[in-house]
């Protein structure tokens, strides 16, 4: 992100806020408290790194319509700045690919 915001990029970034490690939780358990992580303000790591409202933009996308919201904004698509959007996820949120791999390797991981 340091060099993102120094390097006048024009491409949007996105972080998914899932309130932890989802692959950890299918395979390791979903209650494991390793998997938990301390909340950050990830939005403001922007500015942290010397973004600014002239050259940066943050976003916070919670819920569907806000996601179809924000890519239907004339602001977000011209990508004028900087630009980070935090998604936020449910913590058991992953496609059926993920999951299937996570619990191969539970069951593997339980054969040792």
């Amino acid at each position: 992100l340091c060099h993102y915001s120094t390097a006048d990029s024009r491409y949007p970034s996105f972080l998914i806020n899932n309130e932890g490690y989802t692959i950890e939780r299918y395979i390791h358990g979903f209650e494991a408290p390793y998997n938990d992580i301390q909340p950050w303000k990830y939005a403001d790591l922007i500015a942290s790194f010397g973004g600014t409202s002239e050259n940066s933009k943050t976003y916070q996308v919670k819920t569907k319509q806000e996601a179809e919201d924000l890519f239907n904004d004339k602001e977000f698509a011209k990508a004028d700045k900087l630009q980070f959007v935090e998604m936020f996820m449910p913590k058991e949120d992953a496609p059926k690919a993920l999951k299937l791999t996570a619990e191969a390797s539970a069951k593997n991981n339980a054969k040792q």
